[in-house]
């Protein structure tokens, strides 16, 4: 991402104090053959231990009382591996608040050397490699070999300060190493001065490189090579993908807690009752608790989203949820307690990072999702309670007005009464943004300046962009004084310019003017289009024409002022009945609707073909979690409704790369991630009737060309083409059509795609 860490890491040191008490710290090692060393306190929640001699490399560990009840390791975990120490003399200091450490030559303690770590695929990222001082400069050197890369890319590197991956390491993008490589650092400054890679043996004399390619003279196939460009491992130009904005990206929507398990000793959080034994086998109170999801399963099935071709991770709020909720469980993420701390089930701050850095690896952006709206319950539970890193703030009975509304809420008619209502309300602004959501307790935002709820979530996205996120989804935006988004939007960009921001205002899109005003307003943020997704789903269950679905996508343009690619646009998601079910039972949904009662091959091939729409129509596709595998769970809700929440938010039932959804998703996404004509390009219809739509995106010179079949065989001649004359292979099934003076028949298959480019 395009900030910088080493501030953001500090910055989030400094916006507030630690809940931690000052203890007696104890420094435990090899160098004292683990004996208690008693820490001094120097303030400002550091602890230090000066002039601790290694004659030979060691370890170390920070232990708060003396007797091991609660000590910390690398990468500041509770109990975590033991921290390795290079042979010398080092003043090692410990921060009580985050459990960071720095461990750094004994030396002039005004201007001490910088400890600079390399860790990089030559020593499996480990700590403990340490660049030399040239000299009394800023300037630090290392050569090193590296013969090989890792299951994550090629031979590749970052320096680490602190060697305890706290947040200052750089660059931001690993550093490419190739055989003997010697790189010059500056330790005052956290940045690269110089990289010479293939050198001779021990850096000496390089092979010569008379294209400057990377590739020696020797082994290069392609001498001439123009400069600046990638190459492959023989020196041969390789086309890279456009990855400039969200527009060439897809997204993939994760439920965290229901998408893989990948530590199963965080399940049961600091409340085992809210966690479910028998997950999808028990009845409707077991869908409402945790079932084991979490950071290092997201992690684990990072290589099978690359696969998908996924550029981009939505996931839901990572952050600190309520304990005391009996046998329910938050693991939707959407009953916050303290937006600066992530929640026990899901991981912790090292994992957070890891994620981070095993996405930069593969391209990816972190979208988090955030409730800037509201916190937990205002009836029952933790009543509203708000923490900060920790440390208790407030709640809904102690509040006085500073950081909660308290105007009831939406539709509640301003009495205790719950059988009289006013459904008005969900559509007055004043009400739908002072009135609290369900029973949600709701934050009280400033109208010209920031309240102070205003300022605690400011910073908190701040802290969480520390930590690699590029992104954030904004839950119940409707719901949220629109001002605050605008301050919201600004500081955010203030410390990244890039991050993409867009919202849930539940219903948005052409055809709803409340949302349609608000976007328009250019209050910073994009909104999910729910109204292309009704459409979209409507035309492919037959209840409305592809006509009428064209209709409605030309009509996006002009609502949107123009900015209809910048939306995120989707089939599923956690908040509607999956599609899928929709189109298989008889049975009532949402909304008041009954099912179609297709075949599941019927409805698997129609959902196909809306994911086809989504993942080419203008707008940022997303992809909800399963929708590759075309999941489905048939089991009513207490309203009644067929597969609606929390009956939408299933186990991920298989990571199966050969599904018909998943490779044409997959063909789709690839085809997203290098073309400008699907990121940004105009849409023209070429052809449409009841059952058939065909349409380019045109951008420039290049030009993808849609057609969707939802009706029977048929042939069709589509003229006006901006396609190129030749020959093309359906990027989707394996249809080849002949372009000639702009016209092409087109042998539809029932419920086909075909995609060419």
């Amino acid at each position: 991402m395009n900030m910088n860490k080493s501030y953001l890491a500090l910055a989030a040191l400094l916006l507030g104090t630690s809940s931690m008490a000052q203890a007696e710290w104890f420094l435990r090692g090899t160098h004292n053959n683990w004996q208690a060393d008693q820490m001094q306190d120097v303030g400002s929640n550091t602890m230090l231990a000066d002039d601790v001699v290694f004659t030979t490399a060691g370890e170390i560990k920070f232990d708060r009382w003396g007797d091991w009840s609660e000590n910390y390791g690398a990468n500041g975990q509770q109990n975590g591996n033991n921290i390795s120490v290079a042979a010398g003399t080092w003043d090692i200091k410990f921060y009580t608040d985050t459990h960071d450490y720095h461990i750094i030559p004994a030396g002039d303690p005004v201007t001490p050397a910088a400890t600079l770590h390399l860790r990089g695929t030559h020593n499996g990222w480990a700590a403990g490699d340490l660049l030399t001082r040239i000299g009394d400069t800023d300037e630090y050197e290392a050569c090193r070999n590296f013969t090989s890369g890792d299951g994550n890319g090629g031979p590749r590197f970052k320096i680490d300060p602190s060697g305890s991956w706290a947040g200052s390491q750089f660059p931001a993008q690993d550093a490419t190493a190739s055989g003997w490589t010697h790189i010059v650092a500056n330790g005052e400054s956290n940045s690269l001065v110089s990289i010479t890679v293939d050198l001779g043996e021990n850096c000496g004399t390089a092979p010569q490189d008379s294209d400057g390619d990377g590739v020696p003279d020797g082994a290069d196939l392609c001498p001439n090579t123009p400069a600046g460009a990638t190459v492959d491992a023989d020196g041969c130009e390789v086309e890279q993908p456009v990855l400039s904005d969200f527009r060439n990206r897809s997204m993939y929507f994760v439920f965290v807690d229901r998408f893989a398990n990948g530590d199963p000793g965080n399940d049961n959080g600091n409340n085992p009752a809210a966690t479910s034994s028998s997950k999808s086998a028990g009845g409707l109170s077991e869908w409402k608790k945790y079932w084991g999801g979490d950071i290092q399963g997201l992690i684990d099935k990072l290589d099978y989203l690359e696969s998908l071709g996924v550029t981009a991770i939505w996931v839901t709020p990572l952050n600190d949820n309520i304990d005391n909720s009996g046998s329910d469980g938050a693991y939707h993420g959407y009953w916050g307690r303290d937006f600066y701390e992530v929640d026990e089930h899901l991981g912790d701050w090292a994992l957070v990072d890891q994620l981070d850095a095993e996405m930069e690896a593969r391209g990816m952006k972190l979208v988090l999702d955030i409730a800037l709206n509201h916190s937990n319950q205002d009836d029952q539970y933790e009543f509203g309670a708000l923490y900060k890193e920790g440390t208790f703030i407030t709640d809904v009975n102690q509040d006085n007005g500073t950081w909660y509304h308290h105007n009831g809420a939406i539709a509640d008619c301003g009495d205790s009464d719950p059988s009289t209502t006013c459904g008005g309300e969900w559509d007055d602004p004043w009400s739908f943004t002072n009135k609290t959501l369900f029973n949600l307790t709701d934050f009280n935002h400033g109208f010209n300046s920031n309240s102070a709820a205003d300022q605690y979530l400011i910073d908190a996205a701040i802290k969480w962009m520390s930590h690699g996120v590029d992104a954030f989804r904004i839950d119940a935006i409707k719901h949220i004084e629109p001002n605050f988004i605008n301050r919201f939007s600004q500081a955010v960009r203030a410390v990244d310019p890039d991050v993409y921001i867009f919202g849930e205002w539940y219903g948005a899109g052409a055809g709803e003017s409340l949302s349609m005003t608000f976007l328009n307003e250019n209050r910073g943020s994009e909104l999910l289009d729910f109204q292309l997704r009704n459409n979209i789903e409507a035309a492919i269950a037959g209840d409305i024409t592809m006509t009428q679905l064209n209709t409605h996508i030309e009509s996006r343009a002009g609502a949107m002022g123009n900015r209809e690619s910048w939306q995120p646009i989707f089939l599923d998601n956690h908040d509607a009945t999956r599609t899928s079910v929709f189109l298989q039972t008889t049975g009532p949904v949402d909304n008041g609707r009954t099912g179609k009662g297709f075949s599941k091959a019927l409805a698997d091939a129609r959902q196909n073909l809306g994911m086809a729409l989504v993942m080419t129509l203008p707008g940022i596709p997303t992809i909800y979690y399963g929708s590759e595998q075309n999941s489905t769970w048939f089991t009513a809700n207490g309203d009644g409704q067929i597969g609606h929440d929390p009956y939408n938010r299933e186990g991920m039932p298989s990571f199966s790369e050969t599904t018909q959804a998943f490779q044409l998703i997959s063909a789709l996404a690839n085809l997203r991630a290098q073309s400008p004509a699907l990121a940004s390009g105009s849409y023209n219809e070429r052809w449409v009737n009841q059952d058939i739509l065909v349409f380019e995106r045109i951008q420039g010179s290049d030009a993808v060309m849609v057609a969707v079949n939802r009706g029977g065989s048929t042939s069709i001649n589509v003229s006006n083409l901006a396609l190129a004359d030749g020959q093309y292979s359906s990027l989707v099934g394996s249809d080849s059509v002949s372009v000639s003076g702009g016209s092409a028949v087109l042998n539809l298959d029932a419920n086909e795609v075909i995609v060419l480019h």
